[in-house]
């Protein structure tokens, strides 16, 4: 399978990149961002924490979690010196929903981790992580009790 990416120069230190699948763009900018575009290095970062998320998102559907927020934070450790390589990364995953369990998470996590994450896989990084759960499950006591 071949994918294609087309990196277009916009302007000084920004470029826009859009995927040949379908059609997505996103802006990139050189290094130190100004808020325009985020720039190449925190770009791979994302990449990581979305494909990470896409994975775990869908098991969480698949086993009828009712999911009602997900964020990944992705931090990534590299050295001073350029190239500044990435030498490490940590994601703190933070879900919020009714029914929601450590352990399907802490599975979801390892099958995006070691199966399903191109992008994880292709960095080879070591990776660490965090599961957040924050469940929304409620047993209100009936008003007929009082």
């Amino acid at each position: 399978m071949t994918k294609k990416v087309t990196v277009k120069w916009t302007q000084e230190k920004e470029f826009i990149a859009v995927d040949h699948d379908g059609g997505g763009q996103v802006g990139i900018s050189g290094p130190n961002p100004e808020g325009k575009s985020m720039g190449a290095s925190h770009l791979l970062l994302a990449a990581l924490g979305g494909c990470m998320g896409t994975t775990i998102i869908a098991v969480m559907l698949k086993r009828r979690k009712e999911v009602e927020s997900f964020e990944v934070e992705v931090v990534g450790e590299s050295i001073e010196e350029w190239p500044k390589t990435f030498t490490s990364a940590h994601l703190t995953y933070t879900i919020k929903g009714r029914n929601i369990e450590e352990a399907i998470m802490e599975r979801a996590v390892w099958l995006a981790e070691n199966r399903y994450c191109t992008v994880s896989s292709t960095l080879g990084l070591p990776l660490t992580h965090e599961v957040v759960v924050i469940n929304t499950d409620s047993n209100p006591l009936p008003t007929d009790h009082f």
